[in-house]
């Protein structure tokens, strides 16, 4: 364990991602009574298109919610562990400024870093539908 890693930062940790855990569930809750709003609710063909506009969008940030809260969940399991704030990737301790930002986090500020610099030179190598080809 990290010298950092005090059972009060942990406790902090702790309290941080169970107050996510909570508010991400009780949106979620929200959202269900919304949606069965919204299908209860007569409408014409517009307010229909709008609707499913609407629920197709609270759908995606659902989905997005739910992996975060999968995370939050992980992260609450590492702290039970004795595994919590250490990079996954290279084993060193996570930053607690970091951890503070971003309690779920699992890579280090460099490996985390190395990834998002991968992913840009990937995505940079893969032209998106719409980009112009290139002839050579």
């Amino acid at each position: 364990m990290s010298e950092d890693f005090t059972p009060e930062f942990l406790d902090e940790m702790t309290d941080t991602l169970q107050e996510q855990r909570a508010d991400l569930i009780n949106k979620s809750h929200v959202a269900r009574a919304d949606l069965r709003a919204r299908e209860k609710a007569p409408g014409d063909s517009i307010d229909e298109s709008v609707d499913e506009q609407g629920t197709s969008t609270t759908l995606r940030l659902k989905d997005r919610e739910r992996n975060l809260l999968t995370k939050i969940n992980d992260a609450l399991n590492r702290i039970d562990d004795g595994d919590y704030g250490f990079c996954e990737n290279c084993g060193d301790p996570i930053g607690t400024g970091r951890l503070r930002a971003r309690p779920m986090a699992t890579l280090c500020i460099e490996c985390k870093e190395d990834e998002e610099r991968e992913e840009r030179r990937l995505k940079s190598g893969n032209p998106g539908m719409f980009s112009p080809i290139k002839h050579g």
